[in-house]
């Protein structure tokens, strides 16, 4: 936020992140560009600038950007059947529903499957996740009903990898993120190496914020064309018109209610209001929208529940096309006002000054259970708690700080409760408190995604009961409570 240029109404962007307060949904970075500059550049504590961040389901963007590409280049054409690029490689015959079927219907999410098919079951398959989604009826006509499914956009992926000869991260790598100066970032990939279409880039916010400008610039980078000529706007049309994405039961998304008011429509792994404004959209608040006629860009990385996730693209419509239409001129205890949110908003979480319990040095068992928990030991010093757990993915050593924050790298098994995420390096936050002599509080921050750890140890004579719980999910957000017993020598 500077003083020397007009900038937006600052009104209408305190009334949001009011709101957001209000109703803990919380933002790890807001970031604003308006007419060719950034005019606000928000982080939350400790989500800093230069780490990368999941986008979750704003991954599909990228995934039909490399379509678009593909095309360009004669690689593929956006009415060729989708089985004609997996000869021999599919499950079954094929329908007459499933040979009808071509890459725009992948492109709007008009595949006529039954049900759509999300990364938190498909990425604990052992297989190629194609598989999956062939092997899923296509009960009716594609090219008609709108069911949203990440697997879909994995087949757009495998796509592009099987006429490029590369993964879609690599594909793009040259024609999309060396362009824009995006050398930072990780992409998943299934187990037969292909970059997941849906669901799993980590870059930084800021180099979301560029994609989302390049869209806004019709595919101009600093004077060099880096997107095909009208792909932004073909990918950006309203294609679909009622788009719905459809209830989330915990293994699968069925079709929504037919009365289900819809948000915005679809058009080419796009989210597309009425009035032109688009997105990239993932769980959990990740948003890249743009906003063409009030030449503006909108990136939000954030950690939001199920019940206040789907209300956001709707309130940053809300908010930033008043922000980008207001004046600018007489809004001062406003802009004051979120000038002091983005200083606050980098301060870190305070911790209790004093421990309550150290000295404790024990090794607990537990007996197979579906926490994946075999052992942990615990080691309770004056300045800080390190716990050793052995789980199902190995022996895993974490230091937690007593009034003070540890940095380090885990890949403790936290997929159960983590949208089935899984990293074998994830950068965390670690602390200790304990709120009573037999309770000891152990809290995670993982910096590069939307999720916060809460394990809670209860200890008596015998052992020690464990709660793990964390702050969103997509399924349930704790584990059941395991008992460990104390080991004897």
């Amino acid at each position: 936020m500077a003083n020397d240029h007009p900038t937006i109404d600052m009104r209408p962007v305190h009334a949001f992140l009011q709101e957001t307060a209000k109703r803990e949904m919380r933002l790890h970075s807001l970031l604003v560009h308006w007419r060719g500059r950034t005019v606000l550049d928000l982080w939350q504590w400790p989500h800093e600038p230069d780490l990368k961040h999941k986008i979750h389901s704003a991954t599909k963007s990228f995934t039909g950007t490399a379509v678009g590409l593909a095309e360009a280049e004669g690689l593929l054409g956006l009415d060729e059947p989708v089985v004609s690029f997996f000869t021999g490689r599919l499950p079954v015959e094929p329908s007459e529903n499933l040979r009808r079927m071509r890459v725009r219907d992948l492109l709007t999410m008009r595949t006529g499957h039954g049900r759509g098919l999300s990364g938190a079951t498909t990425r604990l398959r052992r297989t190629g996740w194609t598989g999956e989604f062939f092997e899923e009826p296509v009960v009716e006509p594609p090219g008609r009903g709108f069911l949203y499914s990440s697997t879909t956009s994995h087949v757009l992926s495998a796509i592009v990898q099987r006429v490029s000869g590369q993964p879609v991260d690599e594909y793009l790598r040259p024609r999309l993120f060396e362009p824009l100066g995006i050398t930072d970032f990780d992409w998943e990939r299934d187990p037969e190496g292909v970059a997941s279409g849906g669901n799993g880039l980590s870059m930084r916010p800021r180099d979301l914020l560029s994609f989302g400008i390049l869209h806004l610039q019709d595919g101009i980078w600093e004077g060099e064309r880096v997107l095909p000529g009208g792909w932004a706007q073909l990918a950006s049309a309203l294609h679909v018109r009622r788009a719905v994405s459809g209830t989330w039961n915990g293994r699968e998304l069925v079709p929504p209610d037919p009365e289900a008011v819809a948000d915005s429509g679809y058009g080419f792994q796009f989210w597309v209001a009425e009035d032109k404004i688009y997105n990239a959209s993932g769980i959990f608040g990740q948003e890249c929208m743009i906003f063409p006629d009030q030449q503006g860009v909108v990136v939000v990385t954030g950690a939001m529940g199920d019940g206040t996730y789907h209300d956001l693209p709707a309130m940053l419509r809300e908010t930033f096309r008043d922000a980008f239409a207001g004046a600018a001129d007489e809004q001062g205890t406003d802009d004051a006002a979120v000038r002091q949110w983005v200083l606050r908003a980098c301060e870190p979480e305070p911790l209790p000054s004093a421990p309550y319990r150290s000295a404790l040095r024990e090794t607990y068992d537990f007996q197979p259970a579906e926490v994946g928990l075999r052992s942990l030991s615990v080691d309770a010093r004056s300045d800080a708690v390190v716990v050793v757990l052995e789980d199902d993915r190995g022996r895993h050593t974490i230091e937690h700080g007593i009034s003070r924050w540890v940095r380090q790298d885990t890949g403790v098994s936290v997929w159960r409760l983590h949208h089935s995420y899984q990293d074998d390096r994830a950068p965390i936050l670690a602390a200790a408190q304990w709120p009573a002599t037999d309770v000891l509080r152990l809290t995670w921050h993982f910096l590069e995604a939307p999720f916060i750890d809460t394990l809670t140890l209860h200890f008596d004579t015998d052992g020690v009961t464990v709660e793990h719980e964390v702050n969103v999910n997509s399924g349930p957000t704790t584990l059941p409570a395991t008992r460990g017993r104390r080991r004897t020598v």
